[in-house]
């Protein structure tokens, strides 16, 4: 009995479906639309964040040092390094090693080095920093105090990007909840409105099912159905959409990305707990807006 009334309710559900048309359409296509923009921001923001964290995890600072250091200065150097809070390891690379490493780089173009009679690259030290060191205003005064030191030359660091793709990443997620909620909402009387109309279309078939003694979950429940399907159908759309985008994007990027961003996971599409919440979401927000509508009606 319960499963003969499931299954009837399912088959007015798609019935319904059916006969909305355009409106339905409509519907799907706005939620999709919503959650094309806001997988969009969604998406960046996971990316970005993934090669800022492997940034702060391999971020350098780099102490050149002079030419005429002693040895002596040198290991003064060594201690003081050791010594700092913010420097989690140091790695010691001396002249001979920094060209070798530098040939290593260009390898294929050796021929930029051609008549190279002395080696111009310094010896340096190269600190990994703690990750909660990581601010311009630590980093500015550990890179002044040892710019101070006898026999070092200069002193390189670039977090001054890492904090300003930082930012970029919370301005991105901003924009993505505001634009995201402004999409949702009008998404949501979107499908209100296509429901209500659905409604209003059966009004004289809803009223005889009431004379008769139909309950009101026994009415609502196909119509709430209908928008919760529109809802995922929406969702799920969006997401093929912007697999698409993801992989067309990669495909004119070509090797450009990996290059630009080596050692990264600049690749990675949406997890399935994204997508799941995604599709799961649209389909939430498809059978609020048909309940809000189906019970305005129904009061009148």
């Amino acid at each position: 009995m319960l499963w003969e009334r499931f299954r009837h309710l399912l088959g007015e559900t798609f019935l319904n479906f059916r006969r909305g048309g355009w409106g339905v359409i409509a519907s799907i296509g706005a939620i999709a639309i919503a959650f094309l923009v806001t997988g969009i921001f969604l998406l960046l923001t996971l990316n970005l964040s993934t090669v800022v964290a492997r940034w702060a995890e391999d971020f350098q600072v780099v102490v050149f040092l002079d030419d005429t250091i002693t040895k002596k200065q040198r290991t003064l150097v060594q201690k003081r390094l050791d010594g700092e809070m913010a420097v989690r390891d140091v790695t010691y690379l001396s002249k001979k090693e920094a060209l070798a490493d530098f040939r290593r780089k260009i390898r294929g173009q050796e021929s930029l080095l051609e008549g190279l009679k002395t080696n111009p690259l310094p010896a340096s030290f190269q600190l990994r920093i703690r990750e909660q060191y990581q601010t311009a205003d630590v980093l500015g005064h550990l890179a002044a105090s040892l710019k101070r030191m006898e026999g070092i030359e200069d002193v390189l660091y670039g977090q001054e990007w890492v904090e300003r793709l930082t930012s970029l990443i919370e301005v991105m997620k901003i924009l993505g909840i505001v634009i995201g909620g402004v999409l949702g909402v009008a998404s949501l009387f979107i499908v209100a409105n296509t429901i209500r109309m659905a409604v209003y279309a059966r009004a004289q078939e809803i009223e005889i099912m009431r004379l008769v003694g139909a309950t009101r979950a026994y009415i609502q429940i196909p119509l709430i159905l209908e928008g919760t399907l529109q809802g995922g159908l929406g969702a799920a759309l969006a997401l093929g959409l912007l697999y698409a985008l993801f992989r067309g994007t990669l495909w004119q990027l070509g090797t450009t990305a990996s290059m630009i961003f080596a050692g990264t996971e600049l690749t990675q599409f949406l997890e399935a707990e994204y997508r799941m919440a995604m599709v799961g979401l649209g389909a939430l927000l498809g059978g609020v807006g048909s309940l809000v509508a189906v019970r305005r009606f129904l009061k009148v």
